[in-house]
């Protein structure tokens, strides 16, 4: 439940929505381009799909690199924590505005580290995190088998090439991003529990699915004609000397994690250039760094296991004075640590936006202890079933 801070009287804030990266950050914003580097600590993400689609991006992370290595994906421009300080703050951005990337895999890859790291982590055994099956983001098990023959059919060789190991393998390494990205698109309109969907599909003697049709479904309508249209973007290698007719069972559930929400790009013009400085926004608390750190200090000293997002929507007066802090987006798992922040937050003065009231995030990271005495750095790390490498990519 969010805490309120009292404050003598209400200010009616003008709703905002997401500006386009560059309009807001510049360069700085996160849009930068497929798979450039990241630049704050945090936990490893889950592992990823074996890309080999020329459409997909590579992975945000991968399970080689240590925990401090990579960032959440709103931390775009972020101040890592210099050593002897404890909280890294991330540049902040206008509610309902988050930068994301343009690309949707990258961004749905970014949105699992993101939630990931909004709900963080302790030693508390009953926290969802710590449970030995987590894992934050969608659930996909992708499954293909030829087609039945009608009854008395003569039953055909097993094909060359293109096996249907190797049609099952690449439709999990192509079809994942594709499939995952149907099934988040409508969760994000209406939640689920996910389900199966099967569709028959045929793969011609060029490699390319030249038909794909729904057989069932337990998804919406939406997320299941999805999947048929992008079943019929996936191509084969090596292409088959003959049609293959193959039905494809799609397993998709909901991660233990919300899916972020996507900011609103309905309004692009409510946001002057210029008027919002992360930089300015970012200095102001950063220069309450011993007292920012204060706050977590005796956290992390009773729980070393405690990491975690803590992002705060900051509401400004006219003169930029703090009217209201309320934690959004996140979950960070230590309740005292964070009244101690908004407490602090609420006596800084930020700089004036256009002389109106301001509503803006401010993310906090407090990254995984890296001590040796350290238990538990993040959620367990078990292989998706969708992590299956591509058979034909050895040929």
């Amino acid at each position: 439940m969010p805490t309120f801070l009292p404050f003598p009287r209400a200010v009616k804030t003008p709703a905002t929505s997401l500006v386009v990266c560059a309009l807001i950050f510049g360069s700085s914003a996160n849009c930068r381009p497929s798979g450039s580097a990241q630049s704050s600590p945090g936990p490893v993400t889950g592992p990823q799909p074996t890309i080999t689609d020329s459409r997909t991006p590579a992975p945000a992370a991968s399970a080689e690199q240590s925990p401090a290595a990579i960032s959440d994906a709103g931390a775009a421009g972020a101040a890592s924590a210099t050593p002897g300080t404890l909280i890294s703050v991330d540049l902040p951005y206008p509610v309902d505005a988050r930068p994301r990337a343009q690309d949707p895999a990258q961004a749905a890859i970014e949105d699992e580290e993101l939630a990931r790291w909004n709900l963080g982590s302790s030693s508390d055994p009953n926290s969802a995190s710590s449970q030995a099956s987590y894992h934050p983001g969608t659930r996909v098990v992708v499954d293909t088998r030829p087609a039945k023959r009608r009854a008395g059919a003569p039953a055909l060789p097993a094909p060359r090439g293109l096996t249907y190991e190797r049609v099952q393998a690449q439709a999990r390494s192509r079809g994942y991003w594709p499939f995952r990205l149907c099934f988040e698109l409508g969760q994000r309109d209406k939640k689920g529990p996910g389900g199966e969907t099967r569709v028959a599909f045929s793969i011609s003697s060029r490699g390319k699915v030249s038909a794909a049709r729904l057989l069932d479904s337990k998804l919406g309508a939406a997320a299941s004609a999805c999947m048929v249209r992008e079943m019929l973007k996936l191509e084969f290698t090596p292409a088959p000397a003959s049609k293959l007719r193959m039905v494809a069972s799609i397993k998709i559930y909901p991660g233990d994690s919300e899916l972020p929400v996507v900011p609103d790009a309905a309004v692009v013009a409510s946001l002057p250039r210029g008027e919002f400085d992360p930089e300015a926004m970012r200095a102001r608390v950063t220069a309450k760094q011993v007292e920012l750190d204060a706050c977590f200090a005796e956290a992390r000293r009773a729980d070393p296991a405690l990491w975690g997002r803590l992002a705060l929507s900051v509401i400004l007066e006219m003169d930029g004075s703090v009217h209201r802090v309320t934690e959004v987006e996140s979950h960070f798992p230590n309740a005292l640590a964070t009244r101690c922040t908004q407490v602090l937050v609420s006596s800084v003065v930020f700089p004036s936006v256009n002389g109106k009231p301001f509503s803006f995030v401010l993310p906090l990271r407090l990254s995984p202890n890296p001590l040796p005495a350290q238990t538990k750095t993040g959620p367990d790390e078990s292989p998706s079933p969708s992590d299956v490498a591509d058979d034909a990519s050895s040929d």
